[in-house]
């Protein structure tokens, strides 16, 4: 009686490791870092000189007052340099304490706030100009003294912050700031942030560098590591081939 040879059949596991290998081999590539500085920035004025523009000038005025006054500046960056489907893996947002604003107190983590400007109906526009906009130019992200619409602007405080007054630096990173910034490179790449002095204490506050400053190490600063997204339809054609040897392999 003749016997019957069969060829034992192999496991599709080597085929779907060499698969997981290229994909972490294209997630764990080296990441690039891009520093940006502001494309556009200003602060506005609550309750005083509501119609004048501050531009031009060296500094972000910073000013907290719940009763009467409110400084609070406008920041862009311009991300569309970057690939639009690169995956942005850390970032840091950085500001510097300097001379020139109406008051120079402390510099402290409770006194920084960072907002990021939502891309929505009624709130100021992405493509606001430094020279131009003014408090009674802006949208509707402001509601009142220290206080933002939840629904137009994205919380970036918390655990990320940090303030140092012997420094005079201030930033801000993590993964709510990544978050936002990914989804402002999907939109076309122009983020738009909000800073100002936090608290609601009588007649405190602060300047920061703006993009005009003489010293370019007190200007504001983006710092961006991101990856390419590795490419779906490589990586699907790579395992059909693999797929295709395997079902061979099994005739």
């Amino acid at each position: 009686m003749q016997k019957t040879m069969t060829r034992p059949v192999r496991s599709p596991r080597i085929a779907w490791a060499v698969l997981l290998a290229v994909w972490g081999l294209c997630r764990t590539q080296a990441a690039t870092t891009n520093a940006f500085l502001p494309s556009a920035d200003t602060f506005v004025r609550f309750g005083i000189n509501q119609e004048v523009n501050y531009g031009a000038l060296e500094f972000l005025d910073l000013y907290g007052n719940a009763t009467a006054r409110d400084y609070f500046a406008y920041v862009r960056f311009d991300l569309s340099s970057l690939p639009q489907e690169a995956q942005l893996l850390d970032a840091t947002l950085r500001f510097t304490k300097v001379a020139g604003g109406t008051r120079n107190d402390t510099l402290t983590t409770g006194r920084f706030r960072v907002l990021g400007l939502n891309d929505v109906a009624g709130n100021t526009p992405q493509t606001w100009d430094e020279l131009t906009l003014t408090f009674n130019t802006i949208g509707s992200e402001w509601v009142s003294a220290n206080t933002y619409d939840t629904t137009r602007v994205t919380d970036l405080d918390g655990a990320n912050e940090v303030a140092d007054n012997t420094t005079g630096i201030a930033s801000i990173g993590g993964p709510n700031l990544v978050s936002f910034l990914s989804s402002r490179l999907a939109a076309g790449g122009l983020v738009t942030f909000i800073v100002d002095f936090a608290t609601t204490e009588g007649g405190r506050g602060f300047a920061f560098g703006s993009r005009e400053n003489s010293n370019p190490d007190a200007r504001p600063q983006l710092t961006v590591a991101w990856i390419p997204e590795p490419s779906m339809p490589a990586l699907l054609t790579l395992g059909g081939l693999l797929l295709l040897a395997w079902h061979r392999r099994l005739r």
